[in-house]
């Protein structure tokens, strides 16, 4: 007897230990919901920076995409089209390319760890990781000469950069210099006062055209819904209409908390329930109700769920190969209800609220 007391009180320590060491083992990781346009806000962006920098991430991912994705996709998708107008825009400008490009990568990053003020070769780094189909470590690098490298320029430095740039007027409207962006305000900052020196990419847009096809059937349902709802305010469509409208909607308190901190809002339960009503012309709540096009929204949303199941999966993979402990993500805030849910189901992860970090 005493020996089957043994074993199982063996067997037991056995299964905490386990426990215990899987938790020491999951990677932790901070999806930030985020807004892509902060042009307007008055947001303090620094108090935000400096709560993930007490974080400690290892790694800070964007929504740009893999670079080795881009050839993955057709030439008329959306995100290829941006960034190739963009990526033309430095070749004509810097026609001339190493044989090497991935080799000449790995020399002047090693080359900016020793000294970061080599301006001349972080200039070279940006063009090249755009050559390189590298969307957001070109965005990084431009960043970083505009707002930390620029005004340390000698002369012949900044006629260089002119030539090879354009200037900061070109690089707005072209789109590698975004003032207003999440990254710009918030991401870019926090990866170089972090002392790290880029952004890995994690978006997927191998789902779009399913996406856009069932998002255009369901805006023309939607349509005659709300032509419905007009032509007689008694009908049952009218009364969907009404439903949605009373069901997406903050209340006056809720409101005046969510714009004394929208980052802190678009983080919260509220704000995810909010956010799919308002992606998803009003979302899974009303399934079956009068003129709501359930079953397109249905496509919507298999098809978001398989984009967002792809971007967590390059996160997860990315933060395995680097053997990252703390990773923190910076995402529309339309993704983040969604990645939050898929990524808590994966035993390796362990979720943390951006609002509970201090």
């Amino acid at each position: 007897m005493k020996a089957v007391q043994k074993l199982s009180l063996a067997l037991l320590m056995l299964m905490v230990f386990a426990i215990k060491s899987n938790a020491q083992n999951q990677i932790e990781i901070v999806i930030v919901g985020s807004a892509h346009n902060n042009s307007k806000s008055t947001q303090n962006f620094q108090a935000i920076i400096d709560k993930l920098k007490n974080f400690k991430p290892d790694m800070v991912f964007g929504e740009y995409l893999p670079q080795g994705d881009y050839a993955k996709l057709e030439e008329s998708n959306w995100a290829k089209e941006l960034f190739k107008k963009e990526r033309d825009y430095l070749e004509k400008l810097n026609p001339e390319s190493p044989k090497n490009i991935n080799a000449q990568i790995k020399k002047d990053q090693k080359a900016l760890a020793k000294f970061a003020y080599y301006h001349k070769t972080r200039m070279d780094l940006a063009v090249n990781y755009a050559k390189n189909w590298d969307r957001g470590n070109a965005d990084y690098q431009i960043f970083v000469l505009e707002n930390y490298m620029k005004q340390s320029f000698g002369k012949e430095e900044q006629v260089i950069y002119t030539k090879m740039f354009g200037g900061i007027d070109s690089l707005k409207k072209i789109g590698f210099y975004r003032p207003g962006s999440e990254y710009v305000k918030i991401y870019f900052p926090l990866i170089y006062q972090l002392k790290q020196d880029r952004i890995y990419n994690m978006d997927c847009q191998t789902y779009d055209k399913p996406w856009s096809i069932a998002w255009a059937k369901t805006d023309s349902l939607y349509k005659i819904l709300i032509n419905k709802a007009k032509a007689d305010s008694t009908s049952q469509e009218a009364a969907t209409v009404k439903a949605i409208e009373k069901y997406w909607a903050y209340n006056e308190d809720e409101a005046k908390v969510f714009n004394a901190d929208p980052y802190a809002g678009m983080n919260t339960v509220k704000y995810g329930v909010l956010d799919e009503a308002w992606n998803f012309y009003g979302g899974p709540h009303f399934y079956g109700y009068a003129g709501f096009p359930t079953e397109t929204v249905k496509e919507m949303i298999a098809q978001w769920t398989l984009r967002n199941e792809g971007m967590c999966k390059n996160i997860v993979e990315q933060a395995k190969a680097k053997k990252a402990k703390r990773v923190l993500v910076g995402v529309g805030a339309s993704h983040r209800k969604w990645m939050e849910e898929i990524l808590a189901k994966n035993p390796a992860v362990k979720i943390i609220n951006y609002n509970d970090l201090h």
